[in-house]
């Protein structure tokens, strides 16, 4: 029972460490954005230089996230944690590093932005979980922000895939040509446009379950019209 406890303990530490950092790390993303956009620049080309490096750390750091559901640290499914941190992946190491016309794209602020201010939210939101210190302002913004954030963010996604294609098609980035010894070909691009359908059916499927989880968790209407009585 007592090492139980401990492990437990142990777990909880290890978790608040990590949500904590992870919270740090969008924070300061979050400033570097605020800063760009306080000089009155327009060139995001310069807004990706200086968030590349913080955001596709602690971006990629998140693939730890899918051990901890493996292992049972947190109760979530490990397939659609990975689903949803393999798309940013994507956009990270498969869009924007590869392709540099994509940097001056709108879509860079876009997703900075709406991936900072959504997992500032979320691991601060984690981090006092753990401690069972959660004010209710920060639970309302964990379930309200993403009517905002997942439309802005998911766009800002599509915008630079779209922006993408081309370029890629024509240097055939990540592509495997025949003939070769497998006598296989792979098409990036193509692979791409599948992924962008994805969004179609998987958007509104994700977005009102997150809707679900915002009535569960503060009330919908009837809730509202309870208290007003």
């Amino acid at each position: 029972m007592g090492k139980r406890g401990e492990q437990n303990l142990g777990a909880k530490v290890y978790l608040f460490v990590y949500n904590a950092l992870q919270f740090l790390g969008w924070f300061y993303c979050l400033l570097l954005l605020l800063k760009f956009f306080s000089t009155k620049q327009t060139n995001y080309r310069q807004l990706w230089k200086q968030v590349e490096l913080p955001l596709t750390i602690f971006q990629t750091l998140q693939l730890i996230e899918v051990l901890h559901c493996i292992i049972r640290l947190v109760p979530s499914s490990p397939f659609t944690t990975f689903i949803q941190i393999a798309s940013r992946l994507i956009v990270v190491w498969g869009i924007l590093k590869p392709v540099a016309e994509t940097q001056t794209s709108i879509g860079v602020p876009l997703i900075v932005g709406s991936w900072s201010v959504a997992e500032i939210t979320r691991y601060l939101y984690y981090a006092l979980n753990l401690i069972n210190c959660i004010p209710y302002f920060l639970t309302w913004c964990r379930y309200t922000f993403f009517t905002f954030l997942y439309p802005s963010g998911v766009s800002g996604e599509l915008i630079l895939m779209y922006t993408a294609l081309p370029y890629i098609a024509r240097r055939q980035i990540y592509s495997y040509q025949l003939p070769n010894p497998f006598n296989i070909s792979f098409q990036y691009n193509l692979a791409l446009i599948l992924l962008m359908l994805s969004y179609i059916p998987f958007f509104p499927l994700l977005y009102f379950y997150m809707v679900g989880q915002r009535r569960k968790m503060l009330g919908g209407k009837e809730a509202g019209s309870k208290k007003a009585n």
